[in-house]
């Protein structure tokens, strides 16, 4: 039996579902997928509905489902100067105070002046996604 826990809307785009994809509900919740399906479909503010079934919770958009998990805190920030991706040993300083440094190895090169940062544990390490794109992440200050 289905046990609906939140019916509304995602906040902002949505591109469908992808390893480890983000989803932040307009109630200000984030989940993340918890099993690989890619699914390409563009749609801005879907309707969604998140349920539990057999201990498990799910995300339905667009009649298509996936298993999600529910993330706990959560860091939203800014990169307090210019973001210029990933090259393995990159530093961020967020506009909180807070700074974090790439901990494994990727080279992405991507230019915005300071992008909106979330940082959170997805379960296979703290990810810091900034712009469109990720890498993993250690606090350092």
């Amino acid at each position: 039996m289905k046990d609906v826990v939140f019916q509304g809307k995602l906040d902002g785009e949505f591109d469908g579902f992808d390893d480890d994809k983000l989803f932040k509900t307009s109630n200000g919740q984030y989940w993340i997928q918890a099993k690989y399906k890619y699914w390409y479909h563009y749609k801005y503010r879907p309707d969604i509905t998140i349920y539990k079934e057999n201990g498990r919770y799910y995300i339905s958009v667009e009649a298509k489902e996936i298993e999600v998990r529910k993330l706990n805190n959560v860091i939203e920030s800014q990169i307090d100067v210019a973001f210029e991706g990933w090259n393995g040993e990159s530093v961020y300083k967020l506009r909180n105070g807070q700074t974090w440094a790439q901990s494994t190895y990727k080279y992405e090169y991507k230019y915005e002046y300071s992008p909106n940062a979330i940082v959170y544990d997805g379960g296979s390490g703290t990810t810091m996604q900034v712009a469109g794109t990720s890498a993993r992440v250690r606090r350092v200050y």
